[in-house]
């Protein structure tokens, strides 16, 4: 089952601060954000700003390279940031362990979830940037919960 709790289009970045910051006010310790997008939908700078909101300092560039980066907000909550992008194959992250991350009391945000495919929690958020036609700095943003 899902619902969709936000739905907006903005039309620069700031609106999309707003609308990550409105979205950070929900989150708890154990949650998992997947985020769905093209390159340069906004992914990163979604998290960022919801980073930002639970007062996450230094908060750095997609872990692209690195696949996981992790951030502590001043009450000591962490916060992960995933990328998979680059990830070919599921099994690259076996050693990675995504189960104690993603069952933890951790929040987690996961960039291209679609590369780990059934390896995401059942309950958790549903992020998606589209761009609108014709409008290069317009994205449409919906925030699903689901819970199966």
């Amino acid at each position: 089952m899902s619902k969709t709790i936000l739905k907006k289009t903005v039309n620069s970045p700031a609106e999309t601060d707003e609308l990550a910051a409105a979205f950070a006010g929900q989150l708890k310790p154990g949650d998992v954000v997947a985020l769905y997008g093209n390159l340069g939908a906004g992914k990163t700078h979604f998290v960022k700003a919801v980073c930002r909101k639970l007062q996450v300092e230094n908060v750095a560039t997609s872990p692209t390279f690195t696949i996981v980066n992790e951030y502590q907000c001043d009450d000591g909550q962490l916060v992960y940031h995933f990328d998979f992008y680059r990830i070919e194959h599921v099994a690259e992250l076996v050693n990675l362990g995504l189960e104690d991350y993603f069952f933890s009391d951790n929040i987690c945000f996961i960039e291209w979830p679609e590369k780990i495919g059934d390896r995401l929690p059942k309950q958790r958020y549903e992020v998606y940037l589209d761009f609108v036609e014709n409008q290069p700095t317009t994205r449409l943003i919906r925030v699903v919960a689901v819970a199966n």
